[in-house]
């Protein structure tokens, strides 16, 4: 027997959190703020001062100048092919790299911001967690879902200004993609943020919630072209007709080809995935539970 239209989305909700339970479970997890004296103890017990993590936001002149190295070889290198193309066009010849007394010179340092600094950084750090395709099992069962991306950026933005939940989420930019989206720039490099993760996930053990973590999988959106209204009898073709069919069919099957390319990208991700050091993210999970996530490693 059918389900009654809309019953698969009452069941999907009944097994998550609403969103009062969600701002009830954050409040548990940090009854003092993301940078509460709290979390400071768990992070910087000698002050965010001296903690190795204020260099997410102040950066040395040398990790500038790796950071600003780095990115100038990948343009370089995104280029490359098209210099190939085009050896003659000027605006494609090579740019010299820049140097530490370049970066020096342009250098500053800004004042420090503990309370703005600490919330971002932990606030990134529970995106990373909570979205980014994981699961947070709460203790009945139930999933701890943010959302979409987005929604979970926003989320966590109007939770940090004590706002209610903006179905548009609000200043989603502010935590949007967690620590992914600045890892070009480096943070990764900057500073080890497995410390935060795990303190994450201490609060989260001791509530009796889990973790469930999923390789990151590039998925394919088939915007296919809108069904037309139904064309008047007297306006239709049968080689028009045919000509969209067929159409269609060449479309359809680039997408599965491009789905299987995909696949086996997945799957070859996966498999060097083992040849390497897991995420900080899980590392930080088993520090704490003593034990891999479900979904690590990934099969």
């Amino acid at each position: 027997m059918d389900e009654p239209c809309g019953s698969s989305k009452i069941m999907d909700d009944y097994h998550r959190l609403n969103d009062a339970e969600l701002k009830a479970l954050f409040d548990h997890l940090f009854p003092h703020g993301f940078a509460g004296e709290d979390v400071l103890v768990e992070l910087a017990c000698e002050g965010w001062e001296k903690s190795p993590l204020k260099a997410c936001f102040h950066p040395s002149p040398e990790q500038v100048f790796e950071e600003c190295l780095r990115l100038h070889r990948r343009f370089q290198e995104l280029g490359a092919s098209r210099r190939k193309r085009k050896p003659d066009n000027p605006e494609l010849v090579p740019q010299p790299e820049p140097t530490l007394a370049q970066v020096q010179a342009d250098w500053k340092d800004e004042p420090v911001n503990e309370e703005e600094e600490v919330q971002e950084l932990v606030g990134r750090c529970l995106w990373d967690i909570f979205s980014d395709g994981h699961d947070v099992v709460a203790s009945d069962g139930r999933l701890a879902h943010l959302g979409s991306f987005r929604g979970a950026g926003g989320f966590i933005a109007d939770y940090v200004d004590g706002k209610q939940r903006d179905a548009w989420g609000g200043d989603y930019l502010r935590f949007y993609m967690g620590t992914s989206w600045i890892s070009c720039l480096g943070i990764h490099e900057r500073a080890d943020l497995t410390p935060v993760y795990a303190m994450i996930f201490r609060r989260l053990k001791a509530l009796g919630a889990d973790w469930v973590y999923h390789f990151p999988e590039l998925g394919l959106v088939d915007f296919g072209p809108r069904r037309t209204a139904s064309r008047k009898p007297e306006d239709y073709s049968p080689s028009d007709a045919f000509a969209e069919e067929q159409s269609e069919r060449e479309r359809q099957a680039e997408l599965e080809r491009v789905r299987a390319e995909l696949a086996k990208i997945h799957e070859r991700s996966k498999r060097e995935a083992l040849d390497c050091p897991p995420p900080k993210v899980v590392l930080a999970y088993q520090q704490v539970f003593g034990r891999d996530p479900k979904g690590w490693p990934p099969v």
